[in-house]
């Protein structure tokens, strides 16, 4: 049986994607700080990301992984000007140096087994101006390590990609600045936000039948509202 480890499962998309992976036949694990109850399938992973340090024994636990989705992120929703050093620190370590780590440590048994396939969670903040601009930086910066650590994985069989969402119905867009929020809802061609259930199928897609030479690649879930 093929294994995934979903991290920010315990609800959004994370949850969507820890359930659809599951139905799909996998074993898998939802990793979070914090659950509540988790569907049947999916084996609950308590675990706080700011802890680097304990990322590469964790993955070491889990065993074998045949599929790594880097969902979990944060977004403080604060101008420039009031962000602190603690709100800086903690969303690079959870948005950007946790899934580079995660990644370092997962794919030592995928170069193994010459095969496996991770999923990262940019947002179409990576290439707009965001009123969250630390937020930005992060997600732009997950749109860099997609494709460099494609680059490194991809002779070992490896596939690396990621997906750009635009507005989904999630508890971080319902504590997004406002502003933002409106900005976006101006320009979705459907006029509605997305549901977890539409990006999950993507990352079921991108985990299990997406074709070996897509590698690398940023796939814009966005209704319209970027276009490039």
């Amino acid at each position: 049986m093929k294994s995934a480890l979903v991290t920010g499962a315990a609800r959004g998309i994370g949850r969507a994607a820890a359930e659809a992976l599951a139905k799909s036949g996998l074993h898998v694990f939802g990793l979070d700080k914090q659950f509540q109850e988790m569907p049947k399938g999916i084996e609950p992973v308590e675990f706080d990301l700011t802890d680097l340090a304990s990322i590469p024994a964790l993955v070491v636990k889990l065993g074998k992984l045949d599929v790594l989705v880097n969902n979990a992120g944060i977004q403080a929703a604060l101008p420039i000007e009031r962000y602190t050093d603690e709100a800086r620190s903690r969303m690079l370590r959870v948005n950007l140096e946790a899934p580079v780590e995660l990644i370092r440590a997962a794919s030592k048994g995928m170069i193994e087994r010459r095969s496996g396939r991770v999923i990262n969670l940019a947002s179409v903040a990576a290439y707009m101006a965001h009123t969250d601009l630390w937020y930005g930086v992060t997600k732009a910066g997950v749109v860099s390590f997609t494709r460099s650590f494609a680059s490194y994985l991809g002779p070992h069989g490896i596939q690396v990609n990621a997906l750009a969402p635009g507005p989904i119905d999630t508890e971080l867009l319902k504590n997004a600045q406002p502003e933002r929020v409106e900005q976006l809802m101006r320009t979705v061609y459907t006029r509605r936000v997305g549901r977890p259930e539409e990006v999950a199928e993507a990352i079921r897609w991108l985990a299990l039948e997406a074709p070996a030479i897509l590698n690398g690649a940023v796939l814009d879930i966005t209704d319209g509202c970027f276009l490039r």
